[in-house]
């Protein structure tokens, strides 16, 4: 989930809904825990795991067990219709929503086609969060660095000049 709520407003230019992704966190934590902690619990207590027939003594945390993991699925649906709803309705992401330092958060959200108009150059490491003024990398202009777009490739290096 957590890459998803991340990426999501690179990959549409969206942002989600804060309100239901909060809704789906809480659901989602409390509904774990009280799923698996329960599970624990009674196999402390001595339950088998993966048996046809439990112990008649363990029958009601099992119903409860089932009962919450009935619930911790169905809080998927809110994720899901925060995607959808998202999609069509969510308020415009900024080219940088988590003011990250790494090269992809450096473009427009959506990215275009060929992502740079040419290729950056890398001057800061990612991590440089306290730093005042820190620059991550170096876009050049089309005009001075070349007039063709470059295809990304292993650690972030041109591997080749696309067509154009």
């Amino acid at each position: 989930f957590a890459g998803v709520y991340y990426w999501y407003p690179k990959m549409t230019g969206r942002m989600f809904d804060d309100r239901l992704g909060k809704i789906h966190f809480w659901l989602t934590f409390i509904f774990f825990n009280l799923t698996f902690a329960p599970m624990h619990l009674i196999g402390i207590q001595g339950m088998p795991r993966r048996v046809a027939d439990y112990a008649q003594q363990f029958a009601a945390w099992n119903l409860f067990i089932s009962l919450a993991s009935f619930v911790l699925g169905a809080s998927t649906l809110v994720f899901i219709y925060n995607i959808v709803a998202s999609w069509r309705f969510g308020p415009r992401a900024a080219a940088n929503p988590w003011r990250a330092l790494t090269l992809e958060w450096q473009v427009s959200s959506p990215p275009p086609i060929f992502n740079f108009e040419a290729a950056p150059t890398v001057v800061g490491g990612p991590y440089e969060y306290g730093v005042p003024g820190a620059v991550h990398g170096i876009f050049k202009s089309p005009t001075t660095a070349g007039s063709k777009p470059v295809a990304a490739g292993i650690g972030g290096q041109a591997t080749e000049e696309l067509p154009g």
